[in-house]
């Protein structure tokens, strides 16, 4: 074959192709990189809320062993005295203060 023949071998299986077609030429790679691409999105975010599980985890494992927790509760020398109210308000002073009315700016007429 020629160079023109064979140019329009490459033509004709172009058409044969659906080329021509704008759907099959616009369409379909769109439609394709938009599946692809919410996949991808999701395979990062399902590694990145892995990564945040773990670290949950490690937190949870600290801080049950700095506050000695056990399956049962916390352990006898880590329990929680008795909240007293009265002894809360003495240590807090409360200064005790007088209702007076807010003056109210005086309108000027126009």
């Amino acid at each position: 074959m020629t160079s023109t023949g064979n140019r329009s071998a490459i033509r004709s299986n172009f058409k044969r192709l659906g080329w021509t077609n704008p759907f099959l030429k616009y369409g379909v790679p769109l439609i394709s990189l938009t599946i692809l691409g919410s996949l991808g999105l999701a395979h990062l975010q399902q590694g990145w809320k892995d990564v945040l599980s773990a670290q949950d985890d490690r937190e949870w494992q600290a801080t049950a062993l700095s506050q000695s927790l056990t399956g049962e509760g916390p352990v006898a020398g880590a329990e929680k005295k008795k909240l007293n109210l009265e002894e809360e308000r003495k240590k807090v002073e409360v200064k005790p203060f007088d209702y007076k009315p807010i003056p109210r700016p005086k309108r000027s007429e126009n």
